[in-house]
C-alpha cells in the first residue's frame, strides 16, 4: 500500500498472527467436538472390548482430515485436551488469539509433567503472560524451569523414566544423506561426547575441513567398529533392501537408488561405487509372465521367504493410509482371508500389527477402489 509506514505493516503482521491462532484454536476445538461425539457413540454402540480398536479408527479418520500422521494426531488431541481440560486460562487465551498453537503446545505438555493439581494451576496462571511476549524457545525454557522449581522432588524420577526409554534414531533425507538422533541420553553423556569432539577436531591443524566437519567424521569414525565381527560401518554386510536401476549399474543414467520403505536414496555415483566395493548380493525380482514372484501362488498360511520380501519391497510401509511403519516391521496379510482368498502377491499386503486388528475387527474395511483399494471407515473412505 502507498504511503504504508513500518508501524503499519508490522502491526498488519500482529493482527495476521492473531486471526492465524484463532484459526487453529478452531480447528483443535472442532476435533475434540467430533471425538467427544465419536467416543460417546462408541461407549454406545460397541463392546467394551472393541471400544479401544473403534476410537483408534476414528483417530486415523481425525488424522487424514487434518493432514496429520496417526502418531501426529495422538499427540496433538492430548494437548489440545490437556488445554481445555486442565489449562483453562491457556485455553482461553488461544481461543482470542493470544497465544497460537505452538505455545500451546509446549504449555500442555509441561503439564503432562506436573504430578500436583496446584502446579498445573500454577502453570496455567503464570505462563499466558510470558508465552504471549517470548519465543517458543524462551516458552520451552521457561516452562523447564517452571518443573523445576514447583516438583523438584520429581526430577530424579522423571530422569530415570526418561533414560529408560533412551534411543538411536535415523532420518533419511531425498538428497541421500540422513541425521543420525540420540534421545532421552543423560545430559552429562551428552556433554562430555560434545567436549570430546571438540577437543579432538580442533586437535587437527593441518586440515581444510570446518570444525563441524571433523566433529562429524570423528563421530562417525568412532562408530565404524561396532559390529560383532569388527565390520566397517560404512561398507555394511548386512540385509538392506534397494530397488536399483539397471540402467544404473550399467552406467547408462544417473537414476538413484530407491530404499525398500521409499525413505531414502542411494545417488547414483555412490551406489556404483558400494556395488563395487561393498560384495553386495543382488537379489532379482522379476515381473514378467512365467516368472513373476508377486504373482506365484501358494498353498498354506504362510508365503515363502521370496515372496515376503518381495511384497515388503513392493509396499515399503504399511497400507493403511497415512502410516508410515516400514513393512519389514509389518505383518503380512491375507486382503481376502483364507480359505477364500490365495497366499499369493495380489492377496497379501503389509500391515502394521495396529491396522491389521483394525482390518481383523472390521472397524477399518478394505474396499475396491478404482483399480486400487481404499478403506471404509464409519462410512468415511480413506485411500492409500
Amino acid at each position: 500500500m502507498i504511503g504504508e509506514t513500518s508501524d503499519q505493516r508490522i502491526a498488519e503482521l500482529g493482527v495476521l498472527q492473531v486471526e492465524r491462532a484463532r484459526s487453529e484454536y478452531r480447528v483443535w476445538s472442532a476435533t475434540l467436538r467430533i471425538l467427544d461425539a465419536e467416543t460417546a457413540r462408541v461407549e454406545r454402540e460397541v463392546e467394551a472390548q472393541q471400544r479401544d480398536l473403534a476410537l483408534a479408527a476414528v483417530r486415523s479418520v481425525v488424522a487424514q482430515a487434518n493432514g496429520w500422521s496417526e502418531h501426529q494426531a495422538a499427540s496433538r488431541i492430548h494437548e489440545a485436551e490437556t488445554a481445555r481440560d486442565d489449562l483453562p486460562t491457556v485455553w482461553a487465551a488461544f481461543s482470542e488469539g493470544t497465544l497460537d498453537a505452538a505455545r500451546v503446545s509446549v504449555i500442555a505438555n509441561g503439564a503432562w509433567k506436573l504430578t500436583k493439581q496446584r502446579s498445573i494451576q500454577r502453570l496455567d496462571a503464570r505462563s499466558v503472560a510470558y508465552a504471549a511476549t517470548h519465543t517458543v524457545g524462551e516458552l520451552r525454557q521457561w516452562v523447564k524451569r517452571f518443573i523445576a522449581r514447583h516438583e523438584p522432588d520429581e526430577v530424579e524420577k522423571r530422569y530415570e523414566d526418561t533414560v529408560a526409554e533412551r534411543s538411536i534414531t535415523i532420518h533419511h533425507h531425498e538428497d541421500g544423506t540422513g541425521d543420525l538422533v540420540a534421545e532421552n541420553l543423560p545430559s552429562y553423556v551428552l556433554a562430555g561426547i560434545d567436549q570430546r569432539l571438540d577437543h579432538a577436531a580442533k586437535a587437527i591443524t593441518d586440515d581444510d575441513r570446518t570444525l563441524h566437519q571433523r566433529r562429524a567424521d570423528l563421530f562417525v569414525e568412532a562408530l565404524d567398529h561396532i559390529g560383532p565381527d569388527n565390520e566397517p560401518a560404512r561398507t555394511p554386510n548386512m540385509a538392506i533392501g534397494v530397488m536399483v536401476p539397471t540402467s544404473t549399474l550399467a552406467g547408462i543414467d544417473d537414476q538413484p537408488a530407491i530404499s525398500a520403505d521409499r525413505d531414502w536414496v542411494i545417488p547414483a555415483n555412490v551406489l556404483r561405487t558400494l556395488a563395487e566395493s561393498g560384495n553386495p548380493f543382488w537379489y532379482r525380482l522379476t515381473t514378467d509372465d512365467r516368472d513373476n514372484i508377486l504373482a506365484t501362488r501358494y498353498d498354506g498360511r504362510y508365503p515363502s521367504h521370496h515372496l515376503r520380501n518381495a511384497i515388503r519391497f513392493r509396499d515399503g510401509t504399511c497400507r493403511y493410509p497415512g502410516c508410515t511403519t516400514k513393512a519389514t516391521n509389518c505383518d503380512l496379510d491375507h486382503r481376502q482371508p483364507l480359505p477364500d482368498g490365495p497366499t499369493s502377491g495380489d492377496n497379501l499386503w503389509a500391515l502394521c500389527r495396529h491396522h491389521h486388528k483394525l482390518k481383523t475387527f472390521d472397524h477399518a474395511v478394505p474396499i475396491p477402489h478404482e483399480e486400487g483399494w481404499a478403506w471404509d471407515v464409519g462410512g468415511t473412505i480413506l485411500t492409500e
